[in-house]
């Protein structure tokens, strides 16, 4: 795991090397760089695969082809069979050499081969060509820019490209809007005009002053009619088997590795499976960690550590109180970009434990949800949907009864909105009303990030069932921009790096197969259930799903807020800042307090995005 920067514009540019301090944290234990009359190319490694010889930029065929990664390639030993068969001869044992090889023998198609978590540049020498590519879900990150006197940078975070610009920054105001509309920055965007993410699945070739992006590789689509339908039992059995495969593959790593435990299904099915392995092979039981509450509703505290009697693991419980949120302003720090929420604190701290008992290579939850339609809103569309025969009054009101019915399942079941990406648009909306009345009139009228995300998408999934126009959904946007660059940002602070088997792309890819009556039909995850039972305690089995968040909204309630944070939601700050109507911020500021409504959502994007803007904006990078 890595920190990655480059730069491809005429002329050398041994000085970039000055930058690479920015990505210490990804990257603490080795730095190097490369440059020549037309590219540079630096990395920070953490090392965790051939720790004594992966050091990077690392290059191949007489120094023809240079490549730097951020991430780690789970069958590289397979693929280096495969090219010593073909007659390349290898110096190392990293991953990072699989891939220049790879890309030597294959060219641009060598991405389809590779199974892992990666951001990698391949620079090739003798076509003055510039290859960047991205894992399949978006797990590691890379941003580019074109940059205004000619060239393109790219890099794993944000600020070395600030630097690189060398202009004053500015707020991406259509980014803005789609964060309030999604609680989520969409890509290809970025919260700064000029900068980009190379999304999820994507190459792009950049040469000659061309730069050309391409997917090479989607979400398949369900089995055509004909073909041999699984039977519940040997799907059961085949969904287990990939995943116990993932994690097998996964747990490869010199560094001293360990797992997550929230205290639900999804983290405590890959802990149970890492702690069988590493048990039947070295007798050692695994490192866990589980971070609780002092708010009881969202403590699973209890349920990680019966996880953890079970499981026969070290188990490490973290502490959430409310003085943590006075971190918030560091996170935001750390994000780059603002959010709608504050989940980063609780995984902030969690990494940072991992951190302090001296792991460096975690395995976690992430991607079962989607995969499995585990969030509330894959069920709460199903009922909604089947209400859609209703006149529209009669939805109305049913929307406003007061039965017990989330404010977004009340806004999907008001629309009766046949369109599914723009269901699921209105089921991902941050506040309980339109957000956009937040803003100064000049960024209302603005066309906003939505529109962008929104054409993107058109058409996509329209082919599948609802529960997987949901699912893909998910897994190109919110799993990307959301969850995966969370745990990225919030891990790599602590220099751990996160692994996360249940989004190997051939399970996902197996799970497309089957019938969606298999992932629909009983309780959810009825196949992740299944195929854990008798490994984990009944309990557990039967949990509903609670999910990991951070109890911001009775900490905006507070009558009197951190003087940090006061300052931030002044009338005078959100003025100077002009994003934000200041009226309407302390309307909603009062309507919260008094619980006649939950803006929380909408407060926490107001106050990350003015303190955003003081880092970053307004104070530099």
């Amino acid at each position: 795991m890595c920190g990655i920067l480059g730069l491809l514009a005429p002329g050398a540019h041994p000085h970039l090397a000055e930058l690479l301090p920015l990505l210490a944290h990804r990257g603490p234990d080795d730095a190097g760089c490369h440059a020549d009359a037309d590219v540079f190319l630096g990395a920070r490694r953490l090392s965790v695969i051939d720790v004594a010889g992966g050091h990077q930029p690392l290059s191949v065929e007489g120094g023809q082809v240079w490549v730097v990664q951020n991430g780690e390639i789970y069958n590289h030993p397979a693929l280096r069979g495969e090219l010593e068969a073909l007659g390349h001869v290898f110096r190392t044992r990293s991953d990072t050499e699989v891939i220049a090889h790879a890309y030597a023998a294959w060219g641009d198609d060598c991405v389809r081969r590779l199974r892992g978590i990666y951001a990698f540049a391949v620079w090739d020498a003798a076509r003055r060509r510039l290859l960047l590519a991205r894992d399949r879900f978006g797990v590691k990150p890379l941003y580019y820019a074109e940059l205004p006197g000619g060239g393109l940078a790219f890099a794993s975070e944000i600020r070395p490209l600030l630097a690189l610009r060398r202009q004053g920054a500015r707020a991406n105001t259509a980014a803005l809007r789609a964060l309030f509309a999604l609680g989520f920055v969409p890509s290809p965007l970025t919260a700064f005009e000029g900068i980009a993410k190379l999304p999820a699945a994507h190459t792009l070739a950049a040469r000659a002053g061309q730069v050309r992006l391409a997917r090479y590789w989607d979400l398949p689509g369900p089995v055509r009619n004909g073909s041999r339908r699984e039977s519940a039992a040997e799907a059961v059995e085949g969904f287990g088997a990939h995943l116990a495969r993932a994690v097998s593959e996964q747990r490869m790593s010199e560094a001293p590795l360990g797992a997550l435990i929230s205290g639900g299904l999804d983290s405590a099915s890959i802990a149970a499976l890492l702690a069988a392995e590493l048990r039947a092979e070295a007798g050692e039981p695994v490192h866990t960690f589980n971070i609780g509450f002092e708010q009881p509703g969202y403590d699973e505290a209890r349920f990680a550590a019966l996880t953890a009697r079970r499981l026969g693991v070290r188990h490490h419980q973290v502490r959430f109180g409310a003085a943590d949120f006075d971190r918030y302003p560091e996170i935001v720090a750390r994000l780059e970009e603002p959010q709608c929420s504050a989940t980063a604190l609780p995984i902030y701290r969690l990494y940072q434990a991992c951190r302090a008992a001296g792991l460096v290579v975690i395995l976690t939850g992430e991607g079962a949800d989607e995969l499995l339609g585990g969030y509330h809103w894959f069920q709460g569309d199903a009922r909604a949907r089947r209400l859609f025969v209703w006149p529209a009054p009669l939805r109305r009101l049913a929307a406003a009864s007061p039965l017990p019915i989330s404010a977004a399942g009340r806004r999907v079941l008001r629309s009766g909105e046949a369109s599914a990406l723009a269901r699921y648009a209105l089921w991902q909306r941050p506040g309980e009303a339109e957000t956009s009345t937040v803003f100064v009139p000049d960024l209302r009228r603005q066309a906003g990030g939505l529109d962008v995300w929104l054409a993107g998408l058109d058409g996509a999934g329209g082919w599948r069932d609802p529960f997987r126009q949901f699912q893909y959904f998910e897994a190109r946007t919110r799993l990307v921009d959301f969850i995966n660059f969370e745990v990225d940002r919030m891990s790599m602070a602590h220099s751990i790096e996160a692994r996360v088997p249940f989004l190997d792309h051939e399970l996902w890819e197996y799970a497309a197969r089957l019938p969606s009556s298999l992932l629909t039909s009983g309780r959810p995850k009825f196949l992740l259930r299944a195929a854990m039972r008798g490994r984990l305690p009944a309990e557990v089995l039967a949990r509903r799903k609670q999910g990991l968040a951070a109890p911001h909204a009775a900490w905006l309630r507070r009558t009197r807020l951190p003087e940090w944070a006061e300052v931030a939601l002044s009338p005078a700050a959100l003025v100077g800042t002009g994003y934000f109507e200041a009226a309407e911020v302390g309307r909603l500021r009062r309507e919260h307090q008094a619980r006649r409504a939950n803006h929380a959502r909408v407060l926490m994007g107001v106050l990350s995005t003015q303190l955003w803007h003081g880092l970053f904006v307004a104070g530099g990078p």
